[in-house]
């Protein structure tokens, strides 16, 4: 590829380590990469709130595709023309960096769908999360989950850092536009999943929805057009970037859409094999700065 005008990236398992860290070197290209006029595009599972400050700050990443592609943002710094019309009647959010993003699209769950849903959820020993307007929610009650999730201590703390916990989920949801559910896993003694097959019979009787798994072992249930690949391409074609223009990373099943939709789609060597079979190339793993390795020679 030779012109290159946007480089989408998933953000766990892809462009951070395990740790959750944006290391120096890949910092650093994805700044060469907006020296050179490239667009910078965060194409992840988690709600706005969620993506860390380093990467809200990377010049040239003008906008944020969120909760798997329900919702889009950009962010409005001073002096900076709106190219077109913001949705009405949505906020703006202002992050701890100071940056203002602005829902320019979003792909909703259906309230009667989601409503239901989140009834029989509830139910079950899970932690069923409702992204919306940018922001994720908890109820209470099942905060105590999160220590037996089989994950890293990393992700364990991302989840407490962004989730707002709230009492009553049923009265809290009933007038609120759900982007998206991030449905995760306790583990029982032997590692599986507490509930994950009753889980799974749920999700079935809801075809208007969409499932897939976000690469911890949870499920991310949410309105069939939100995709990562059917947002990314509908902000592309607004900025008149064409699918040959376009380079995207990805590690897990909600990147499959993405990375097929791309001129060129790069799975990391950390990838599920269904990533690695829809993609283009591999690279080599997050903790391995596997994006940063691959820029480095495409756009050298």
């Amino acid at each position: 590829m030779t012109d290159i005008r946007l480089i989408a990236f998933d953000l766990d398992g892809t462009l951070l380590t395990e740790k959750k860290v944006l290391t120096p070197r890949t910092k650093s290209i994805l700044e060469y990469a907006s020296r050179l006029g490239i667009e910078l595009l965060t194409t992840t599972g988690r709600a706005l709130c969620g993506i860390p400050d380093a990467v809200k700050v990377l010049p040239g990443a003008h906008y944020a595709l969120t909760s798997n592609g329900a919702g889009v943002y950009r962010r409005l710094d001073a002096g900076t023309d709106i190219s077109y019309e913001a949705k009405d009647n949505l906020p703006s959010f202002e992050l701890d960096t100071g940056s203002i993003y602005e829902l320019v699209f979003e792909n909703a769950m259906d309230s009667a769908l989601a409503l239901p849903l989140m009834d029989e959820l509830m139910k079950l020993q899970v932690m069923p999360d409702p992204f919306i307007d940018g922001a994720c929610y908890m109820v209470s009650e099942k905060s105590y989950l999160i220590d037996r999730m089989d994950v890293t201590d990393a992700m364990k703390d991302y989840i407490r850092s962004s989730r707002t916990q709230i009492d009553d989920m049923r009265s809290f949801l009933a007038d609120k536009s759900i982007q998206k559910i991030t449905i995760n896993f306790a583990s029982d003694e032997d590692g599986h999943r507490i509930d994950f097959d009753k889980v799974e019979d749920i999700l079935k009787k809801y075809p208007e929805l969409v499932a897939v798994t976000g690469g911890i072992k949870n499920i991310e249930v949410s309105d069939k057009l939100a995709t990562k690949g059917n947002a990314m391409m509908v902000l592309a074609e607004r900025l008149g970037i064409t699918a040959d223009q376009i380079v995207a990373f990805g590690d897990s099943e909600n990147d499959i859409t993405m990375l097929k939709a791309a001129g060129l789609g790069v799975a990391m060597a950390n990838s599920l094999d269904i990533t690695k079979d829809a993609a283009d190339d591999i690279t080599l793993s997050n903790d391995d700065e596997g994006v940063a390795v691959y820029l480095e020679k495409l756009l050298s």
